[in-house]
């Protein structure tokens, strides 16, 4: 949605770049759609998220609690993605086995949201899950409105949905947003970069968003920004995939974050220190924080596009 609103303001041209938002707005509505229905439970109006391959973040420590069910899969299984990079720099085998667990419970209830939840020990409100989507509803309703349809999700739904963010999502003590585990009821109080890169959303407050940057930076010491799990927390391992390494998409969010929160200089700060990480190791899928060096796939598209729009940004 951000993306189709963005790229459709590159357009000078009302007419051509209407023409692009009508090919883009259907599908874009009814994915929407979906997530604030289908993925709705009786706890809060947030989007309700059943597998950590869901989140984008895999095996970070904010899904230890499925590692420590002990879950395992009842079919066998071969990995492929530890073959193309060094098995290192991903998920372990105990991590995969929850994962195809899962996938096995959700294809037994037919991918049906109540009757998986009632089977399975993994159901959360994503942080960063939460707070893209209100993101992406908004700049929907934006696009709608400029096309005089009708908008997609109320205000006053979205009202509600921001209100729920704040009261689940935001943890006064470690002074950082965090996810829900939807199955224990409380949340999921884990030092991750989730935290930062959701307040890309514009769902969080602006005095807990500065907040939060500070606390996580003075967290994570001397390492490379932004690394995905600080240095000082027991999970931290530099190369494993989102247990600490350093992404260019996760700096990206940050940064478009802490810039809506009034610390457009600490963005910019970010953005440069990014470019500079890029500029010297190409185009990783991450980096170790400690080192600074490339690790997991290389020549990685979601770096280059990101650094493309990073350049396009800098000031002349």
């Amino acid at each position: 949605m951000s993306a189709a609103l963005r790229t459709g303001r590159l357009q000078r041209d009302a007419r051509r770049r209407h023409a692009f938002w009508r090919r883009c707005f259907p599908p874009l509505r009814d994915w929407l759609g979906y997530l604030s229905t289908s993925r709705l439970l009786p706890q809060a109006p947030l989007v309700a998220v059943v597998h950590p391959w869901e989140s984008g973040w895999d095996n970070s420590p904010r899904w230890d609690h499925l590692r420590d069910t002990g879950l395992k899969p009842l079919l066998r299984y071969a990995r492929l993605d530890n073959r193309q990079v060094e098995a290192a720099d991903r998920p372990s085998d105990r991590d995969y086995d929850g994962y195809m667990a899962l996938v096995e419970l959700l294809d037994g209830v037919d991918y049906r949201l109540h009757a998986y939840r009632e089977r399975s020990p993994f159901c959360v409100y994503d942080v960063l899950v939460d707070a893209l989507f209100y993101r992406a509803a908004v700049d929907l309703n934006e696009m709608a409105a400029e096309l005089g349809e009708p908008l997609p999700l109320s205000p006053a739904w979205l009202s509600e949905f921001a209100a729920a963010f704040e009261e689940l999502h935001w943890d006064a003590e470690l002074e950082l947003y965090v996810d829900w585990d939807c199955v224990a009821g409380s949340r999921i109080r884990r030092h991750t970069a989730a935290g930062l890169a959701a307040l890309a959303g514009g769902a969080a407050r602006p005095d807990r968003a500065r907040r939060a940057w500070e606390r996580y930076r003075q967290e994570a010491g001397g390492a490379l920004p932004v690394c995905t799990v600080p240095p000082s927390d027991p999970a931290f391992d530099p190369t494993r995939y989102w247990r600490g390494p350093v992404w260019v998409n996760v700096n990206w969010l940050i940064a478009e974050g802490i810039e809506q929160a009034g610390l457009a200089g600490d963005a910019a700060e970010l953005r440069a220190q990014t470019l500079e990480m890029v500029r010297r190791e190409g185009f990783g899928e991450y980096l170790d924080p400690r080192v600074g060096r490339a690790r997991g796939a290389q020549d990685f598209s979601w770096t280059a596009a990101l650094t493309l729009d990073l350049l396009a940004a800098e000031p002349p």
